[in-house]
């Protein structure tokens, strides 16, 4: 007799980012998971128990499948035990910015309903403050926050029933209106995201190392899962330092980088200068932000084509590549065109470039990037107007990135919404100029992205005071640092008079921008 409810379960079955994540406590066994700078090592099999209790521990919490935790830490080691275990006890995966302000932190945790919060000992105070949730310190704990290191009872709990279509991880985005948006990842597109990693990273074995010194709420994350199903050993850095990352390099033989650019920015003089071992990398995985082709050119002069870059966005990540090959060049010769692209789009995803009205442009012309694939996201997170403005017809994904190919290769030429990309973190100029307009002496204000050699981009306000007012560019400051993260004040103030307007009113940003980026061949910089 057929059972309708088995029939539809069977239909949704699949693997699961819990799934793999199982198998792998199983098949690598002895390995080393986790490598502690110091040299102390975590087996896969002891990882697989202590993702196993955290789930017993977050359990008796009151946390049951599909209940949300944010996470607000820097890179430890600890991150990789309670991502194997949100993923195996079936709870969503919040992982924030932890440059994010408070009140910023405050907003998310109330936006997702989350039940918990995973915090440091160096946020703890400030988040507790704003948060009435359940609170979990990863280190001395205080008031009524829950140790972490209590979570581990001694008993492993059972897996929870995992479906490919449950939610896994919600990252969240701002937007242009800077309203902060969870973008809903299930395990299926999670894992398809992982998958189109591991086709363009081939070769990624247990036998690898990495080090994460970019955030592991954003680039390194994913890289931390795709190496994991892999059996490699991973290391978590909670600063980034060129001289301590080449250290860590060389005494552990790190074979695995993810870096944003500006981190291989930084990284060059010390690079340059010889001073310790860096010849076992035989990858760096790059993105976030583009990087200058002469920047990266010493770079690869150093270390040699081991070079991965990946272009996406939280909605849709790493979507196209540019490999290792695309990294070779001769060195007496000039610089090929294809450095300062993103490289070509991934094969399992579609990409194409449309015009105002959504109709194709013609190669060579630019157009916004609209991209389709499972490794899209479901929607954003009780937004539904929002969603569907991002997710078109047929299920294309609109980035808001304009674009054009070029021989086949991605050339990121502007950012249809504004967006400035600076270190490698998103800054969206409605959401600063939202926190300088609460200074009363501001008339009008626009916020745009600068060039800069260290940072990519850098924030610069243009503000026009009101008759009489005496703003100065640290009272535009302070006023940031009062109600956004530190990475998104503007580094640089300016006074003008009027602002550039349409016919409308409307301030045009392009406009003011446009004397800042004179000369070069796109409106974005790295």
């Amino acid at each position: 007799m057929n059972d309708p409810a088995r029939t539809a379960r069977q239909a949704r079955g699949g693997p699961t980012v819990a799934s793999v994540l199982l198998r792998g406590h199983r098949e690598y066994g002895d390995r080393p998971a986790i490598v502690e700078p110091g040299g102390r090592t975590v087996s896969y099999r002891e990882l697989g128990s202590l993702a196993r209790r955290l789930v017993g521990g977050l359990r008796s919490l009151g946390l049951a499948k599909g209940d949300r935790v944010v996470v607000l830490t820097k890179n430890r080691p600890e991150c990789f035990v309670l991502d194997h275990a949100l993923a195996i006890g079936g709870f969503v995966r919040v992982a924030l910015s932890y440059r994010l302000h408070p009140r910023e932190v405050a907003e998310i945790v109330a936006d997702c309903g989350a039940r918990a919060v995973v915090v440091d000992g160096e946020r703890l105070a400030e988040i507790s403050s704003v948060v009435s949730e359940t609170l979990v310190a990863l280190d001395d704990p205080a008031g009524d926050a829950v140790p972490f290191q209590e979570l581990f009872p001694v008993r492993e709990a059972d897996p929870a029933e995992v479906w490919p279509g449950d939610v896994a991880w919600m990252p969240y985005t701002s937007g242009t209106s800077g309203r902060p948006k969870g973008v809903v990842h299930t395990h299926r597109s999670l894992l398809a995201i992982i998958r189109n990693m591991l086709v363009e990273l081939h070769g990624a074995a247990s036998s690898d190392v990495l080090a994460h010194t970019a955030p592991l709420t954003h680039l390194s994350g994913y890289a931390m899962l795709a190496y994991f199903l892999r059996g490699a050993s991973q290391i978590a850095l909670g600063r980034f330092d060129a001289e301590e990352l080449t250290e860590i390099v060389e005494k552990h033989r790190v074979t695995v980088l993810p870096l944003v650019p500006t981190m291989i920015n930084l990284m060059l003089p010390v690079l340059e200068s010889g001073k310790h071992d860096v010849s076992s990398v035989h990858t760096v995985l790059y993105g976030g932000s583009p990087i200058a082709p002469d920047r990266l050119a010493r770079a690869i002069a150093v270390l040699g084509p081991v070079f991965v870059q990946s272009y996406g966005l939280t909605e849709m990540p790493w979507s196209s590549w540019l490999p290792k090959q695309d990294h070779l060049f001769d060195p007496g010769g000039e610089l090929p065109a294809r450095l300062g692209s993103a490289g070509r789009v991934s094969p399992f995803i579609e990409m194409r470039l449309a015009d105002g009205a959504g109709q194709p442009v013609a190669d060579g012309e630019a157009g916004e990037i609209q991209l389709r694939g499972d490794a899209g996201m479901a929607g954003y997170w009780n937004l539904p107007e929002e969603t569907a403005e991002t997710i078109l017809d047929g299920g294309w994904i609109a980035t808001g990135d304009v674009g054009r190919m070029v021989d086949g290769y991605l050339r990121i030429v502007d950012r249809k919404k504004d967006m400035i990309v600076s270190g490698g973190f998103n800054v969206y100029p409605t959401e600063v100029e939202n926190a300088i307009y609460a200074l009363p002496g501001v008339a009008e204000v626009a916020v745009i992205g600068v060039p800069d050699d260290r940072w990519g981009e850098t924030v610069r306000a243009v503000v026009v005071r009101r008759a009489g007012a005496a703003v100065t560019a640290e009272d535009v400051q302070q006023v940031c640092l009062g109600s956004i993260a530190a990475y998104k004040r503007p580094r640089t103030v300016e006074f003008a008079d009027e602002l550039p307007k349409t016919g409308t009113g409307k301030i045009m940003r392009r406009e003011l921008k446009a004397r800042y980026w004179a000369g070069r061949d796109r409106l974005v910089n790295g």
